[in-house]
């Protein structure tokens, strides 16, 4: 394994956990009165599992008074369709970017993440950091930019570059034969992403995985963008026979109107061809991303989810197996691995809160202990524990 030494932002991650652990044992305390800073703001995810003969199942509650399904729309305005809801720069000021709840699995094989969590995926040159590295940089990268059309540098694991740990790591990505290996080796952190709404709608959960880049696992995603690429105009509209309009209004939006029964999302079955000649609305607007059926490993996590009582309320159902072993980790009974959380609150990028790592076991000891169960998983109990979970600013400054 690449050594990352003690001047590395990895390592100046655990000089700047300590303020926040500080606020965490502060904010525990039913005496002490905390508001902490931005940086260090502090929430709890509840977290449970249990797994039977062939399946696992992890549930998670996560208390918010702001919860958003949206997720980018394009709106009508003078004239023209406007992309709404960047994610770029924390919690979207109209809601208008979903939220997301996240978990990283390890078996061993990426030991730094044992000790620092999700935070061994961030390194400089990332994006929506201070030292992201230029667009045009990336674009011209043999690998990042030629084999993968990307412009960005996203989560990455140092086993899956070469050289000495630097500003410059993100460029040093070992050659596809050297990556296959590590995917055969099962040298990658397994990513599932509860998506409240590129993927909840519709009953699942994105399954991905990290290596030199923060890929999709294979096969067909659960959404796609809702674009014309020749036209530049939306692909397809609400079927207004199925939904009773072509389109939203952004006002209804901004004002959270539509509820999690409405049709604030756009699938195949109730869309119909855009019609670039309508006679639209200023305001009127129509989701960026077309939900449809997914297959293959990355629609291996299905989800059931609903926001009520305050809260989020999750549960996302995977094989024991793993759906692919090049993307996805096997969970085996009797054994331990360790997992990190992360919540997005309708924000993208950096701008979420995450968990320190820890072990799950199914049917072992372990900080969360997953139990057997016979029969129906979603019929069973879980052991609740609470997590948690902190934002922390930017890794790599400073």
């Amino acid at each position: 394994m690449t050594e990352i030494p003690k001047d590395s932002a990895l390592w100046k991650f655990w000089w700047r956990l300590a303020p926040g652990l500080f606020v965490v044992a502060l904010s525990a305390c039913a005496e002490a009165e905390v508001d902490p800073a931005e940086d260090q703001e502090v929430a709890t995810l509840r977290v449970g599992a249990v797994y039977n003969e062939t399946d696992f199942q992890i549930r998670f509650v996560f208390a918010t008074e702001n919860p958003s399904w949206y997720h980018q729309y394009w709106v009508y305005e003078n004239g023209e369709w406007v992309r709404h809801g960047s994610g770029a720069e924390g919690r979207d000021p109209d809601g208008l970017y979903e939220d997301r709840i996240s978990i990283m699995i390890d078996d061993g094989s990426v030991p730094a993440f044992a000790e620092t969590g999700g935070h061994v995926t961030v390194h400089p040159g990332m994006r929506s950091t201070s030292t992201a590295a230029e667009a045009d940089e990336v674009r011209g990268h043999p690998h990042l930019g030629e084999r993968l059309g990307v412009s960005d540098v996203r989560k990455f694991i140092m086993e899956s570059r070469s050289g000495a740990y630097g500003p410059d790591s993100w460029k040093n990505v070992r050659s596809p034969e050297e990556l296959k290996r590590l995917r055969e080796e099962g040298v990658f952190l397994d990513l599932w992403q509860w998506r409240a709404h590129r993927s909840n709608p519709i009953g699942y959960a994105d399954n991905g995985y990290v290596l030199e880049y923060r890929h999709s696992s294979s096969g067909r995603s659960m959404f796609t963008d809702n674009r014309d690429e020749g036209t530049g105009l939306p692909l397809r509209m609400f079927d207004p026979e199925a939904t009773g309009s072509r389109a939203l209004r952004l006002e209804a939006l901004r004002a959270r109107e539509y509820g999690q029964d409405d049709p604030y999302f756009l699938t195949e079955e109730d869309s119909v061809p855009f019609e670039p000649d309508h006679d639209w609305r200023e305001g009127d607007a129509i989701p960026q991303r077309l939900l449809r059926e997914p297959d293959g490993s990355r629609g291996a996590i299905r989800a059931r989810s609903e926001y009520s009582d305050g809260a989020w309320h999750v549960r996302l159902t995977r094989s024991l197996e793993a759906p692919d072993p090049l993307d996805s980790k096997a969970l085996e009974p009797g054994e331990s691995y360790h997992v990190a959380f992360a919540v997005h609150n309708a924000a993208g990028g950096r701008f979420h809160r995450v968990s320190l790592p820890l072990t799950l076991g199914l049917g072992v000891e372990a900080d969360l202990e997953a139990r057997k169960v016979e029969g129906d998983l979603h019929e069973a109990a879980v052991d609740w524990t609470e997590v948690t979970i902190f934002y922390f600013g930017d890794p790599t400054d400073g």
